[in-house]
């Protein structure tokens, strides 16, 4: 309805000069004394076509947009934004691959305190997990200002917090392009590393306004499947009862009150199935590549943030990289070719920044000094105030080039000053570090969930 009244109204001023043309023909008749058109006529019969195209299209555009509408305050108000109550019943699920892959690289240098104890290091780290997870349990559970729940009981979950206040499949689940876009510890990483704006954000320009499309789209389409499953099962069964949780949250079909409706559970599973196949398409791997069309980006501006940032993601030393990340998930190759540029670009100079502290700084490698030396490969790694062209200048280019200028070496006291201010400033370089990483495992969180979502709903 929507694509003809478009037409229509498109057309409406085609369709009005060729009566211009019809009526002109008429005068012209009637002034040779043949069958025409009177001026009167002549003149109301372009206005009158004009009119009802204009009148036609417009109705025909706007009554769809009525139906949706209707469907999507239909759906809302069964409950569809309170499909993130489902997200949250993977709590554990989240919090242990926070863990897995974030948390615990952050009591790794802490688990030597319980060495002397006669512990072996897994035993330790199993009870570090264990504290962990407690304290995890007791922010999500507790209701306090996130910061100062960051302060009292030492983690930062108020990016988990943020996403899990989204709900899956419905208009609200925009917390990760949020906290990419505007939160202030992410921005500030965006600044340093040259992703913010601009140049440094041009390849993610037009495919941003892709992926809010897609989304508006794909949200929109959801809420007008279930709002109009659910008026039909509404009316069916004579009750209220029936809201989006019945059509979107799997186990639900299974639940007891729904086993008193006579063949309601059968009817759920079958329009279950066509909402969401009517959206995403007849199999899983169709469905997989249209959720990529509102997912995919938030990930791939994630992870080249975070290989932007954290050096240790892109060498490989926390067991998993970037461009292992996004071989598994790739949507687009450039953004795979530029995630191995930047490791290659990380390994160079290494152990010119190793040989540079041995020399001048040799504390920093002992391991009761492991944060404030990460805190300063951080630095190192996105050349903060030149120190990576300067370290790099002065140990590798040392050798003076025959029949070639000698470049200036910058100070020593100039690099070490960059190197002791990272070193002192280790407290900030771990919170942004923690929350860039968060922020990018829960992108992959985000996606494997809805992909797992997709496939017990409807394939």
């Amino acid at each position: 309805m929507y694509h003809v009244g478009n037409m229509i109204y498109r057309k409406s001023l085609r369709y009005t000069m060729l009566m211009v043309g019809i009526s002109l023909l008429g005068l012209l008749a009637s002034s040779f004394s043949l069958p025409g058109l009177t001026v009167r006529q002549a003149i109301a019969l372009p206005l009158i076509i004009g009119g009802l195209s204009l009148v036609l299209g417009s109705a025909l555009k706007i009554i769809p947009g009525l139906i949706s509408s209707r469907l999507q305050t239909v759906a809302q108000a069964s409950d569809l934004n309170l499909m993130e109550d489902y997200r949250k019943t993977q709590t554990d699920e989240h919090i242990e691959a926070l863990w897995r892959r974030v948390f615990r690289f952050e009591c790794r240098p802490k688990s030597t305190d319980l060495d002397g104890d006669g512990r072996p290091d897994d035993e330790a780290m199993e009870l570090l997990k264990s504290d962990f997870l407690a304290r995890a349990t007791e922010a999500l559970s507790s209701h306090l200002p996130q910061i100062r729940q960051m302060h009292l009981l030492g983690l930062d979950l108020r990016y988990l917090e943020d996403w899990r206040d989204g709900a899956y499949l419905d208009c609200s689940d925009t917390k990760l392009s949020e906290q990419f876009e505007g939160n202030a510890t992410l921005t500030t990483v965006r600044r340093r590393v040259g992703l913010f704006g601009g140049f440094g954000m041009r390849r993610f320009m037009i495919r941003k306004l892709s992926r809010n499309l897609w989304f508006r789209f794909i949200t929109r389409m959801i809420a007008m499947e279930v709002g109009s499953a659910v008026e039909r099962l509404n009316s069916r069964y004579e009750t209220d009862l029936f809201n989006s949780q019945v059509l979107l949250w799997p186990s639900e079909a299974d639940s007891t009150w729904l086993g008193k409706f006579e063949g309601a559970r059968d009817k759920v599973l079958d329009l279950r199935r066509k909402s969401i196949r009517n959206v995403f398409g007849p199999d899983i791997e169709t469905a997989g590549e249209v959720l990529d069309r509102m997912l995919y980006l938030d990930f791939a501006m994630a992870s080249e943030l975070r290989m932007r940032y954290d050096a240790e993601y892109c060498l490989g030393d926390l067991g998993y990289n970037g461009p292992g990340d996004l071989e598994s998930g790739c949507r687009e190759p450039r953004d795979l070719q530029v995630a191995r540029e930047l490791s290659r670009r990380a390994g160079k100079g290494r152990i010119a920044l190793k040989r540079f502290l041995r020399e001048h700084r040799g504390e920093l490698l002992d391991p009761k000094n492991a944060m404030k030396l990460r805190a300063v490969e951080t630095a190192f790694h996105i050349d903060c105030k030149g120190l990576r062209r300067g370290i790099i200048s002065r140990v590798i280019r040392s050798r003076p080039e025959k029949k070639k200028k000698k470049k200036k070496k910058r100070p020593v006291e100039e690099l070490l000053a960059i190197v002791d201010h990272a070193a002192k400033d280790e407290r900030s370089v771990t919170r942004r570090l923690v929350a860039v990483r968060i922020h990018h495992e829960l992108t992959r969180l985000s996606r494997s969930g809805y992909h797992r979502l997709l496939a017990e709903l409807a394939y």
